[in-house]
């Protein structure tokens, strides 16, 4: 009888033990599967933040890098978006020919529409600007950008500070 007793007492015991692992062991995949999913989500902020900056990124042309710049910069009063549109068009004129200047504007307004910040541009475009451009087009640049800037009125706070950035960009 002792025997039998030392048994179940041996059983119950291996039983404890298994059932105290089993949940040691869900309670570490737990924790596993929310480190996954943390990661997982960081993952896809990231691959998000770099497909909203691939338009931007198959720009190779400054014109058009200039007309969504310039797009972005108009972004700033929305109320005014199809005046500066038309500043854009007029004095793009000479630059971008007459019949590409509709779809130059459509892509340059699609590539911009995840732009949160004006000065994004400025830097995506920095090189190819500095390396195409030479001092007469990047004046000119600065000057439709202050056009832009300058549509039903005075610039906003935000539009001033990226003129700021372009010249610096730009001239020094």
């Amino acid at each position: 009888m002792h025997l039998v007793g030392l048994l179940v007492m041996v059983l119950g015991g291996a039983a404890v033990w298994y059932w105290r692992f089993k949940m040691v062991r869900e309670a570490g995949s737990e924790v596993v599967d929310s480190i996954e999913r943390m990661r997982g989500a960081y993952k896809r902020k990231q691959f998000r933040q770099k497909a909203e900056a691939a338009p931007l990124a198959s720009i190779a042309d400054p014109a058009i890098a200039a007309v969504a710049f310039f797009l972005a910069l108009a972004a700033e009063k929305p109320h005014a978006r199809d005046q500066a549109s038309a500043v854009i068009r007029t004095r793009m004129s000479g630059i971008i020919k007459p019949q590409d200047m509709d779809e130059v504007l459509i892509f340059a307004d699609w590539a911009t529409r995840n732009v949160v910040n004006p000065q994004d541009p400025i830097r995506r475009f920095r090189d190819l600007w500095l390396s195409r451009l030479d001092l007469a087009e990047r004046q000119e640049l600065i000057a439709i950008a202050d056009a832009v800037a300058s549509v039903e009125g005075d610039p906003t706070a935000e539009q001033a500070e990226t003129l700021q950035a372009l010249r610096r960009t730009l001239l020094n």
